[in-house]
């Protein structure tokens, strides 16, 4: 996981374009034109560019070819606005594709604003993952003590992909099938490509929801990649 606080900065760095397809933010009561224009103000802008500077660069390569061609912005929380034009209550997500620098993925960014008109940032784990940054911090812990079973001697790994690949459990004996798109707790499994000590582990990781929670499972043996 990777986690960068920003507060109100007017900091801009060109790393990325902001392009908005806010397809999910018509749903919001505060008026659509206004959060589009904050997201395209250069104040956000720097609140992305300073998340992007606190990547590593063994999970996130950055040279003149990096692309992203648009995002998709998802308001979790209704937003509300101040006088002034910035947010001072709400939740959104903001997912990039990116591709260029021998890392294409998606990046992922979740944003929430204060009363007092500040912007929580956290990046979370790039790829397909359904999981969102709680459940995240969970699987993140799994997966790179599978990824130190695979890896000896090495005790810290960072996440550089994830891939969601399919409904259902594949560490389970024997694999369990996808019970369905109506089942209320329908199992999933990921894999999560760690990296550390110059090793590159590809974790394969069910995810089990229930009425409590979901439950992160990760099988005791873990193949190393070998890159």
């Amino acid at each position: 996981m990777y986690f960068r606080r920003s507060a109100r900065t007017a900091l801009l760095a060109a790393a990325i374009a902001v392009g908005i397809q806010a397809s999910d933010a018509g749903a919001q009561n505060t008026g659509t034109s206004q959060f589009q224009a904050f997201t395209k103000s250069e104040f956000y802008r720097g609140l992305l560019n300073r998340s992007l500077a606190g990547l590593p660069q063994t999970v996130f390569q950055r040279c003149p070819e990096l692309v992203s061609n648009g995002s998709t912005v998802t308001i979790i929380k209704p937003v509300t606005f101040g006088a002034d034009g910035f947010p001072n209550a709400g939740l959104w997500k903001q997912t990039f594709p990116v591709s260029g620098c021998g890392n294409d993925t998606t990046l992922h960014f979740y944003f929430s604003a204060g009363a007092d008109e500040k912007i929580n940032t956290v990046v979370g784990v790039p790829g397909t993952t359904l999981t969102g940054p709680t459940l995240q911090r969970d699987a993140y812990s799994h997966a790179s003590t599978g990824a130190a079973l695979a890896v000896k001697d090495c005790k810290t790994f960072d996440t550089k992909n994830t891939k969601f690949e399919g409904y259902g459990l594949l560490n389970l004996n024997p694999p369990t099938p996808d019970p369905g798109a109506n089942s209320h707790d329908r199992p999933w499994w990921e894999t999560w490509t760690m990296v550390g000590c110059g090793h590159t582990v590809d974790v394969p990781v069910d995810f089990v929801p229930d009425d409590k929670g979901t439950q992160v499972i990760v099988p005791p043996v873990v193949i190393a990649a070998g890159r």
